[in-house]
């Protein structure tokens, strides 16, 4: 059976020591940690010092749509998800998770994008980390970057609230499941990224599971859920206590099991 993992920020503002306690306690047996923190370093003992385990980080994403593009902004990009595998192998992470577009308009898909992607994957797999793109709004980019690019160490992250918010009919289980790394589960109303609880929107989550059945075996499934009080969908959490919304969180993890 997968185990049941979740990102570490799901909008409590608690200290990090806290939200993992909180994790635990809950029942989740991962997380996936934000490696934009200031103490990111020192956050992979504070996780495994509490029983967790390590699904994923997710790289930080400034202007990821640079990448494609010639110039110093891309190369800084380049640079930094360069850092971040390696950050993976020292500190015994086994995936990356990494924006190749932003959520504005998508860029040309350029000869110096595919490039720079080859190098860093040549990197994870010499430092034998998976890096996972994650389906944003816009799948060209996937659709071209899994072709020109083949590697056991090249995945895909499947985020279900993306999809069902911005490609509804992409099928992105279908389309790279045999590259699955990773998994972003959270639900919304088709209109708005919210983040919410699986089966709190209308995603059909009948058809993920179905769809996962067919896909690469992974370890986690983890959700990446947020309570964000200024989406009015959200309010169906505001009077929740940071507890209660992580044990209404696992036991939606365990419905998708």
């Amino acid at each position: 059976m997968k185990k049941l993992g979740i990102f570490s920020w799901f909008s409590y503002a608690l200290p990090i020591e806290e939200r993992l306690r909180l994790i635990r306690d809950a029942g989740f047996e991962a997380v996936s940690l934000w490696w934009g923190d200031a103490n990111r370093y020192q956050q992979p003992e504070m996780v495994r010092k509490r029983g967790l385990e390590i699904d994923n980080i997710h790289i930080p994403f400034h202007q990821p749509n640079e990448l494609w593009r010639d110039g110093s902004a891309g190369d800084a990009y380049f640079t930094m998800i360069e850092t971040c595998i390696g950050d993976c192998a020292q500190y015994d992470i086994p995936a990356a998770v990494v924006h190749i577009t932003g959520f504005s308009d998508p860029p040309e898909i350029t000869e110096i994008g595919i490039e720079r992607l080859k190098g860093l994957v040549e990197l994870a797999e010499n430092k034998e980390v998976c890096l996972a793109v994650e389906n944003l709004n816009y799948l060209e980019h996937l659709d071209t970057v899994f072709e020109a690019i083949q590697s056991e160490y090249l995945g895909f992250c499947y985020d279900s609230g993306h999809e069902h918010c911005f490609h509804p009919d992409g099928d992105c289980l279908s389309r790279y499941g045999g590259m699955l790394c990773a998994v972003h589960m959270d639900d919304n109303f088709g209109d708005h990224d919210t983040h919410l609880l699986p089966y709190d929107g209308t995603m059909d989550w009948d058809g993920v599971k179905r769809n996962l059945k067919k896909c690469k075996e992974i370890d986690y499934l983890t959700l990446e859920v947020d309570f964000h009080p200024e989406h009015e969908k959200s309010q169906i959490y505001k009077a929740l206590r940071a507890a209660d919304f992580l044990k209404a969180a696992y036991e939606r993890a365990r419905r998708l099991l």
